[in-house]
């Protein structure tokens, strides 16, 4: 199984399913024109991506939604029998993405699949087209590379069960989490104790 990180990953995954498909071949990313011999075929290319924060966490995470753009064209004889072998092919890729265990333990919901059919004349043979858009929604952390060294820990204590009821302290060690006066707990914006640890170098 290829990697699963990253659109390159799920772009291999989506390529190893489409593969299953029997009677087509599958390109990508490959020219996005594929001449009339090699019909039937699909092709696989990435669209657009788009990241969303998850919130101010302290870590840099991200809900992507990777759309992924699928081709597939085939020739018929007739008009209908064009139409009714793009919308069977075009059966087959959905039922083989949305079936595909691989697919599913990677990914946390399919956003959207947006699907276009088209039949065209060229001469005596009938071209039929099919174009999916699919959104792919996955979970992405990102965790910065660290390679500084721990040298000096400072612990400051402000505590809950020592606490002034009325004062109020500036730059206090810990804003967010003073309890305003007057108050029954803290913390109350002083430090009851400080340690300094020193690691060896």
């Amino acid at each position: 199984m290829p990697d699963q990180t990253g659109r390159a990953g799920l772009r291999a995954v989506l390529l190893s399913i489409l593969q299953t498909i029997p009677g087509v071949t599958v390109y990508s990313p490959g020219d996005w024109s594929v001449p009339a011999p090699k019909l039937p075929a699909i092709k696989l290319r990435q669209a657009k991506e788009r990241k969303e924060s998850n919130g101010r966490n302290g870590q840099t995470s991200f809900t992507t939604i990777a759309a992924f753009e699928i081709k597939a064209e085939l020739q018929a004889n007739s008009g209908p029998a064009a139409l009714l072998a793009v919308e069977t092919i075009g059966a087959q890729i959905e039922a083989a993405i949305f079936k595909s265990i691989p697919l599913r333990r990677i990914v946390q919901k399919f956003a959207f699949c947006d699907t276009e059919t088209d039949v065209t004349a060229e001469g005596a043979p009938h071209v039929a087209g099919l174009s999916i858009l699919l959104g792919i929604e996955i979970m992405e952390t990102f965790v910065p590379d660290i390679d500084t060294q721990l040298l000096q820990m400072d612990l400051t204590a402000d505590l809950t069960n020592v606490a002034d009821l009325n004062g109020t302290y500036p730059n206090p060690p810990f804003p967010d989490a003073v309890t305003p006066a007057p108050r029954t707990q803290g913390p109350d914006g002083r430090a009851e104790g400080a340690v300094t640890v020193q690691f060896p170098q």
